[in-house]
């Protein structure tokens, strides 16, 4: 029984070596990469939540740490919003140069599940625009989402997120960032 385990460990091995060996290797970081560089550093944040579409929204302040990781591949955003319940939050923002594709992940804690993006970037807007999924609320069909980063210039940024209802597009949170010099 030993020798069995051993020969099916040892093939094991052999299989995920011939895997990792096929694996295309990182190539440096692109404009891409770089552009999402130019964001990296510390923000003051203003949000504006419209917790009913068609209503003024809820203003809050907070502070954004908008830092590279991984080699300078992605983008990793730290949000607390002073809005007198602890928000935070915590994506990643990035660029996948096999796909040629923008992604995002997102999780706060007023939200258990995880909200994915991917998208493209508009040189002439100077925007990403991406497109995802997240889960519903109350578990229903998942909710068709839309954001979009636009660099309004290198000390100010803007992030749109639109959620789809009933076939309804609203604008649901809008974050101005600037850049804390």
């Amino acid at each position: 029984m030993k020798s069995m385990l051993a020969t099916l460990l040892a093939a094991l091995s052999l299989v995920a070596a011939l895997a990792s060996a096929q694996q295309p290797r990182a190539t440096a970081p692109d404009a891409e990469h770089q552009l999402l560089h130019s964001v990296a550093g510390q923000w003051n944040v203003t949000q504006s939540l419209w917790l009913t579409p068609g209503k003024p929204p809820k203003v809050d302040q907070g502070k954004a740490s908008l830092d590279m990781v991984l080699n300078g591949r992605h983008l990793r955003q730290n949000l607390q919003i002073a809005d007198g319940t602890g928000f935070e939050g915590l994506g990643y923002f990035g660029y996948d140069s096999t796909t040629r594709q923008f992604f995002s992940t997102w999780m706060d804690v007023n939200f258990p599940g995880l909200v994915v993006a991917y998208g493209s970037f508009d040189p002439t807007a100077k925007a990403v625009t991406l497109r995802g999924r997240m889960p519903a609320a109350q578990g229903g069909d998942a909710v068709l989402v839309r954001e979009v980063l636009t660099l309004t210039d290198p000390d100010h940024l803007r992030y749109e997120f639109f959620e789809t209802h009933k076939g309804i597009e609203a604008l649901a949170v809008r974050l101005d960032y600037t850049r804390v010099r």
